[in-house]
């Protein structure tokens, strides 16, 4: 357990058979721009592994316990956000990786907002092939979330972070819920947060895109009973991106799931 004064910001990292790509995540941390003393990267396993030797790059380096097996990627980010100790949370999947100079381009608007995002580069076998939401844009929006279909990660205040449920597009709910208590935008950075993807994705296979549509419906149902942080005042905005996220989701079952999900998306948006 990481001991000393409290880091400015924790860096949370769910980790599910993540050994190969974790050393990449962490080196990413390393270059985003802030002092190494200035952080924590907090992982919380969901493999059993209890993932020692992993470079820390001079960082503050928290594992939690690691005897839970595949209970989905909310509780482990619940599990994460408990043991962060920082006064700001930032967001970056195991098999994900940050462009250079993320966190000093975002902690300044977040700092001033509540929380900021980075634009989504998505990265298929390591080629990115998607920036959303597109150039021009200084501001993400509920609006955002379902027209481009992405996921956006945020860096923002302790206080506002999580915690976040046990379904398919958690995440989405979550940056719904931040943006919702913000005022229902965020400042967009010119930072990417690189979104890796491969044709074996599991947006590609099996019951994902239906055990996502049951999803936005509960959510859409959730927010309409005040079961969500989304205020009353936003909750007509976060259930139409929720329809709109969903009618994406027919589209991409419609053309018959032959590609990922983002490469189907490349060809949708232009």
């Amino acid at each position: 357990m990481s001991v000393g004064p409290k880091p400015l910001v924790s860096v949370v990292i769910p980790a599910y058979r993540a050994a190969r790509s974790l050393p990449a995540a962490l080196a990413s941390v390393a270059l985003s721009g802030l002092e190494p003393g200035a952080l924590e990267v907090v992982i919380a396993p969901d493999d059993g592994h209890d993932y020692s030797g992993l470079e820390a790059h001079g960082m503050a380096l928290t594992i939690c316990p690691g005897s839970f097996m595949a209970t989905g990627a909310g509780p482990t980010r619940n599990r994460a956000l408990a043991a962060a100790r920082g006064r700001f949370v930032a967001f970056l999947d195991a098999d994900d990786t940050w462009g250079a100079g993320y966190l000093s381009a975002l902690l300044p608007l977040a700092e001033g907002h509540g929380a900021a995002f980075g634009r989504t580069c998505i990265m298929v076998d390591g080629a990115p092939i998607l920036t959303l939401p597109g150039a021009g844009q200084s501001e993400l929006s509920l609006h955002d979330l379902g027209r481009t279909g992405a996921s956006f990660h945020p860096v923002l205040r302790r206080d506002l972070a999580g915690p976040f449920v046990n379904m398919p597009s958690q995440d989405v709910l979550h940056t719904a819920e931040v943006l919702a208590l913000v005022g229902s935008t965020a400042p967009l950075g010119d930072a990417a947060y690189n979104l890796h993807v491969s044709g074996s994705s599991e947006t590609a296979t099996g019951d994902f895109s239906a055990r996502v549509a049951a999803a936005y419906e509960a959510y859409i149902a959730d927010i309409t009973a005040g079961k969500t942080r989304i205020p009353s005042d936003h909750a007509d905005a976060a259930c139409a991106m929720f329809r709109a996220k969903s009618a994406l989701n027919a589209a991409y079952t419609k053309d018959g799931k032959a590609r990922p999900f983002y490469a189907f998306m490349a060809n949708y948006l232009t």
